[in-house]
């Protein structure tokens, strides 16, 4: 992980993040949209998985110095995610789902290498600059 000054705030954060996603991916979608939402079709449901780990990929990539544990760890969440998704009755475990994980993971790392790697550091000097010259 980089040395951030801000650790604990980049973790709750992060928390908040996985807590929020976990929630969307697990518990009945009518919990969170109305009822007259139409389902997504399989290609749509399969999108937002992939950018739903694209976003991730980069969240974390600002707070991972290594893209193999970053892509590790995202996986692994991933995974769980579709495992336990088997056991509710409302939603179901899908290996297409792991499959669009997994590239938006890659999509994401290579979108963070190119353009993000180390980004919360940027945040924490503006940051600080922000409040230095208060």
């Amino acid at each position: 992980m980089y040395n951030l000054k801000y650790k604990l705030h980049w973790n709750l954060l992060s928390l908040v993040i996985i807590f929020i996603l976990s929630s969307l991916f697990v518990l009945p979608i009518d919990s969170f949209f109305a009822d007259s939402l139409d389902l997504p079709n399989t290609a749509l449901d399969k999108i937002i998985h992939i950018c739903v780990f694209i976003f991730l990929s980069c969240w974390f990539s600002g707070q991972f110095k290594s893209n193999i544990k970053l892509l590790f760890c995202i996986s692994l969440y991933g995974v769980l995610i579709e495992f336990l998704q088997q056991f509710t009755p409302y939603r179901s475990a899908e290996l297409f789902d792991i499959l669009a994980n997994e590239i938006g993971i890659i999509i994401g790392i290579i979108i963070a290498i190119k353009y993000l790697t180390g980004w919360s550091l940027f945040a924490e000097k503006y940051i600080s600059k922000l409040t230095s010259n208060k």
